[in-house]
């Protein structure tokens, strides 16, 4: 007798929801500046400038267009920063936007970038300049929606996790287009190595094939910096048709773990390009007779 098994894989995608479409690109009616709902840049900004640990800015639900946020603050443990949306899933930052936060115990959350792309190298970013990075921060429960370069071969990164022991989790990133990284752990100073990040519990959607190299799903490090520590943890993702390039996962750096990820038709392979003392188990590739899927490559 022929036993089958299915498995059917637990795929977080945070539903787009349909939404006012008030654009809060504009000027108008002004919100409260702290700890509070804000409708505009301008309310952002302002609120961004007397955040106290424990403080949080709630984006209003709606469109926002063209805007850059920029988050620097300084959390604790107990009483993080945290920037939310209204309602989660009904937050879209459209156009030619991008987030960057810089600071300790930040928390980012609920947010959806969809129709545009980074008018900068990178859409999330855990640092705000060379010198001001985050750390012990979070992005969470948000999703980034084909949101790519319209000119294909123009490269930006979707995620940028600088600092240390920042986590990233319960996200979509769904169809990347353009040459770039989808998730790069970037160690180019000393103050984002022996990082210890944690990056689980994502969904990364369908990436076609780009053709030419520059479309990993996830990077961590680069050739230059192959043996530095970063010690980073990818755990219990989903990788669904991920198909960019050869290496879906690249890990150019030393002392990372790998463990508990599911690919799905995915063509190319988790692939330890440099470094050392990583740990790579209990990752599952179903390939289910798609050509050019593959396993794991060192």
């Amino acid at each position: 007798m022929t036993r089958k098994i299915c498995l059917i894989p637990f795929v977080l995608i945070l539903a787009l929801a349909a939404c006012s479409q008030s654009d809060n690109s504009g000027s108008v009616q002004s919100g409260t500046a702290k700890n509070g709902l804000v409708t505009n840049i301008e309310e952002f900004d302002n609120a961004v400038a007397s955040l106290q640990p424990g403080d949080k800015i709630i984006l209003a639900n709606g469109t926002w267009t063209d805007v850059e946020l920029r988050l620097e603050a300084t959390g604790s443990a107990d009483n993080p920063i945290e920037l939310s949306a209204e309602e989660p899933g009904k937050v879209f930052i459209t156009g030619q936007s991008n987030l960057s936060i810089s600071g300790s115990h930040i928390v980012v959350s609920g947010l959806v970038f969809k129709d545009g792309f980074t008018p900068t190298s990178e859409v999330i970013s855990f640092r705000t300049s060379k010198d001001e990075l985050a750390n012990n921060s979070r992005v969470t429960n948000s999703v980034i929606d084909n949101f790519s370069n319209p000119e294909r071969h123009d490269s930006d990164t979707w995620v940028a996790i600088y600092g240390k022991n920042n986590q990233f989790d319960h996200n979509s990133l769904i169809g990347k287009g353009n040459r770039g990284v989808t998730l790069a752990v970037k160690m180019t100073t000393e103050a984002s190595r022996e990082n210890g990040h944690v990056i689980e519990y994502n969904y990364f959607g369908p990436r076609a094939t780009l053709g030419s190299n520059g479309g990993e799903t996830l990077r961590i490090g680069t050739s230059h910096y192959s043996r530095e520590f970063s010690n980073t943890i990818v755990r219990n993702n989903y990788f669904d048709r991920t198909s960019g390039e050869l290496e879906i996962i690249s890990s150019k750096s030393c002392g990372n773990k790998i463990r508990n990820n599911v690919f799905f038709e995915s063509q190319g392979t988790l692939t330890m390009r440099h470094g050392h003392t990583t740990l790579v188990e209990n990752n599952y590739f179903l390939g289910n007779r798609k050509p050019n899927t593959g396993g794991i490559r060192i």
